[in-house]
């Protein structure tokens, strides 16, 4: 397979809180400052603060940009009233590779942070974490929410296009809520041929923004919370917005906003008319706040008829190894055709992990076939399941119900040979009245030799008994009064004696 690097931006919770236990390794690139710019070998982030509003920008080592010049920027909400945040002064830390911000707006203390980070899918510093932390710094509660803003520009196409996972392609203005909000994004300077990729995600669970726009640079142009957005209307100067609602603050809380924007990689299958491609929101698994399992990972695939004909019977699918699974069961997407020159065709799947108490590196494989061209070379994602301790295999069964004739009071476990003994944890009632059983290991449950339908014998004290002494005792009378009777009658006619 032809694997291609592209420039692709993929910013992953995993690669936030780098995990020290991640089996990709990060490199640790020095930085060098020159006036409010901080780069290293793969981009260069830059900060301005002689506007009215504090600004950024981010291009890649060669200068190509990803963001526009200083247009992206930070806005803050207090009770209502909101505005772009403006710091006079901007510190920047060579050894944690950081500009900080601090400034104050309507009683609450704010933080602005911009961040070169190590992202867990090419191992490279080549992302940039974006943070704003509001912290109500008053006696008395306020409403306080966070927007930050992206203004997207690539290479030199200002218009660049989105492809959000979970939605597909993006050219006309649109706005996510809540659960809609996806995990990942891509932004390409061109659907049909791209130079330049770049994408972004969003932190899981509660950190997640609550509205996600992709939207008009004009339209967000300006301090309000939440821009208005006309869905009727195509992106123009594309920008994304991610946008945290106010909620109330009480004295000393704080209210932390981040996302994630920089370069990663994409693999391209291109050796037929039909081209497949795929990349990932993370390399890694991460395990989630409560340390029971694992957050979610994007995967989007790429198709496009590059040949002279239009391919029938177009299929992409996943081939998925022991353990991980999509979250809607789907692993396979048709198209009855795809005609040339129509473009790439997008799809995407969420993936989820079983709990595992090992270390796992497994594969994703992305296939694709058509009548013309048969299977193409497939591409190859890989990733990384960290171990959870203390994870048990949990088995969600349906009720049991016992036959009349056992009885169910008093309850009573009867010990096996080494003294394992099942044991049965209650579960939440999730509407399904099930139980979740935790099964002993490596001893296997025994299943029960009792036919349907027949119960077995019990005591007056309610316990199930295995069977009776009473037929013993006869069949051992009876055997014993026929040994006597033959041995006398052996006897009697002189059996066995010589003639």
């Amino acid at each position: 397979m032809n694997t291609l690097l592209k420039k692709v931006g993929v910013c992953t919770a995993a690669l936030v809180l780098a995990a020290s236990s991640s089996a990709i390794a990060v490199s640790a690139e020095n930085v060098t400052v020159d006036g409010n710019h901080m780069k290293n070998g793969n981009i260069d982030v830059f900060v301005n603060n002689s506007f009215s509003a504090s600004r950024f920008a981010l291009s890649d080592s060669q200068g190509k940009h990803l963001l526009y010049d200083c247009t992206s920027r930070f806005i803050s909400s207090v009770d209502g009233n909101s505005n772009d945040l403006y710091f006079s002064d901007c510190d920047i830390n060579e050894s944690t590779k950081t500009f900080t911000m601090n400034g104050q707006y309507n009683n609450t203390d704010i933080t602005v942070t911009l961040r070169i980070v190590g992202n867990t899918v090419t191992g490279k510093e080549d992302t940039v974490e974006i943070t704003i932390i509001n912290k109500n710094s008053d006696t008395v509660d306020h409403s306080v929410g966070s927007r930050i803003m992206l203004d997207t520009m690539l290479g030199e196409n200002d218009y660049a296009p989105y492809r959000v996972s979970g939605v597909g392609e993006v050219t006309k203005r649109i706005q996510l809520n809540g659960s809609e909000v996806p995990l990942s994004y891509n932004t390409f300077d061109s659907l049909t041929e791209p130079k330049i990729v770049t994408a972004g995600t969003f932190l899981p669970g509660n950190a997640k923004p609550d509205i996600v726009q992709f939207t008009n640079y004009f339209v967000s142009d300006t301090p309000d919370l939440i821009p208005n957005v006309d869905t009727d209307l195509s992106l123009g100067d594309s920008t994304v917005n991610a946008i945290w609602k106010e909620r109330t603050l009480a004295p000393g809380q704080s209210l932390t906003c981040r996302t994630y924007y920089g370069l990663s990689s994409i693999d391209i299958s291109a050796n037929t008319e039909l081209a497949l491609g795929a990349n990932k929101s993370a390399g890694e698994f991460a395990i989630n706040e409560e340390g029971t399992g694992y957050e979610n990972i994007s995967v989007m695939s790429f198709l496009q008829n590059t040949g002279l004909f239009d391919l029938s019977n177009v299929e992409v699918s996943l081939q998925l190894p022991d353990g991980v699974k999509t979250s809607d069961g789907i692993t396979s997407k048709n198209y009855s055709s795809l005609a040339t020159g129509s473009g790439i065709v997008q799809d995407s799947w969420v993936l989820t992990a079983e709990p595992s108490e090992n270390e796992q590196s497994v594969k994703v494989i992305v296939n694709a076939k058509s009548d013309q061209t048969g299977d193409v070379e497939p591409v190859q994602l890989s990733f990384v399941i960290p171990a959870i301790e203390g994870v048990h295999e949990i088995i969600e069964t349906e009720p049991v119900t016992e036959p009349d004739t056992v009885p169910t009071e008093p309850d009573t476990t009867v010990p096996t040979e080494n003294n394992t003994e099942a044991t049965t944890i209650p579960a939440t009632d999730n509407g399904d009245n099930k139980e979740t059983k935790l099964v002993s290991t490596p001893e296997e449950a025994t299943p029960d030799s009792t036919p349907d339908g027949i119960s077995a014998p019990e005591n007056n004290n309610g316990i199930i008994q295995t069977g009776s002494t009473l037929p013993a005792v006869i069949i051992l009378s009876v055997f014993v009064i026929a040994t006597f009777a033959l041995y006398y009658w052996l006897s009697v006619n002189n059996w066995g004696k010589p003639e």
